[in-house]
């Protein structure tokens, strides 16, 4: 069923702050354990429900067949998302290749405020609610809903002296051509690949890593919804985060924009995403995302570029793990269950530290985490 914007929690009372205090020390650098923790249900129905019609490409999934998350994630042990995310193949017809079946991701997510002096009690502000679409070409287009939907949105209830509002998504993320694209798709997937140099620095050296070949998800005017307080601005995403498929590597290059009383912020992601599995994968399902992800990073100069090359070891530097720098570090771990060599079902958990970041920066990225479920969970 549907979750609406609901009400407060019957029978829970919490005080709550004017709005202008509750908007303070959201810019404030916070280092903190678990940051963005909580777990993540998935499966994966596309994968083992496939079309007996002959109307969509031998081996599509079934019409009307959905992937579910199940979410249950913790921002700053504050605001709770709780609830489900559902994703709909853009599915094309066998011969001429038209669309059979639109795309998209429904949002359904509960938005939950923790008590500050007893976590264990919430109150409900509201939801993460609406849709996008999602098509042929692997575009996200999260200003346009699917019908019956509404648009992607976080919307929430007057509580107390805190105000409701309503705040909506928009953008465009451009991902990869799904698979069932068929040959032109392929051939439009290669086109769109990217080699690509990243930078990191790493005790006062200038690290290169060089990419072939990366899939790009880009990120084009991506608004991202005020909320759930008020605190939490309304942003702007644009830049990518590219996956290096051989190595199972996303890389962060992306700025996100934001407005605090008046003056405009930005702020740079960067860092890489790294996926590893467990030696005894095959029988046990498990592997793990490793997070390094860093805030607005030295740029580089000529002097850094001449330093860089006394490096040792630049890939082992690339990837070192420096938790004395702004940014984010941690894992996202999985149990996966096979049928055959597809990932059917998976139990996610994450686990994922800030340091010397700000509660709107910890927010961004746990925005970006639920945009992004299903290209960051596909095979």
């Amino acid at each position: 069923m549907r979750l609406g914007v609901a009400a407060a929690t019957a029978g829970l009372v919490i005080s709550m702050a004017p709005a202008t205090v509750l908007a303070q020390g959201f810019t404030e650098a916070l280092t903190m354990t678990d940051a963005i923790k909580g777990s993540m249900q998935i499966t994966f129905n596309t994968r083992n429900e496939f079309d007996t019609t002959g109307k969509a490409p031998l081996g599509s999934p079934a019409l009307g067949a959905v992937d579910t998350y199940t979410v249950d994630l913790d921002i700053l042990n504050s605001v709770v998302f709780r609830g489900t995310i559902e994703r709909r193949p853009w599915i094309p017809s066998a011969i001429l290749g038209r669309t059979l079946q639109e795309g998209y991701f429904d949002y359904d997510l509960r938005v939950l405020l923790k008590n500050p002096a007893n976590p264990a009690q919430t109150v409900t502000l509201g939801g993460w609610i609406g849709g996008l679409t999602l098509d042929g070409y692997g575009k996200f287009n999260l200003g346009q809903s699917p019908e019956g939907m509404g648009n992607l949105r976080i919307a929430t209830d007057s509580i107390g002296a805190v105000a409701g509002f309503v705040s909506n998504y928009g953008g465009e993320i451009l991902g990869r051509v799904p698979e069932q694209a068929g040959l032109m798709g392929i051939a439009d997937r290669a086109s769109k690949q990217v080699n690509k140099t990243y930078t990191r620095f790493v005790n006062g050296q200038t690290v290169k890593f060089v990419v072939e070949g990366a899939d790009p998800l880009e990120f084009s005017g991506v608004a991202l919804a005020q909320g759930p307080l008020a605190g939490y601005p309304e942003s702007r995403v644009n830049g990518s985060i590219d996956y290096d498929s051989e190595e199972g590597i996303w890389y962060l290059d992306t700025s996100i924009t934001y407005s605090v009383e008046g003056a405009q912020q930005r702020d740079r992601y960067s860092g890489t995403i790294r996926w590893n599995e467990d030696p005894n994968r095959e029988s046990n399902g498990m592997g793990y995302y490793e997070v390094n992800v860093r805030l607005n990073e030295k740029a580089t100069s000529e002097a850094d570029a001449f330093a860089a090359a006394t490096a040792a070891d630049a890939e082992a530097a690339f990837f070192a793990t420096d938790v004395s720098v702004p940014g984010f570090t941690g894992k996202v771990s999985y149990v996966d269950t096979f049928e055959g060599e597809s990932v059917i079902a998976s139990k996610v958990s994450y686990a994922i530290n800030s340091s010397s970041a700000s509660k709107v920066q910890t927010m961004n990225l746990a925005k970006i985490l639920l945009l992004m479920v299903g290209p960051f969970n596909d095979e």
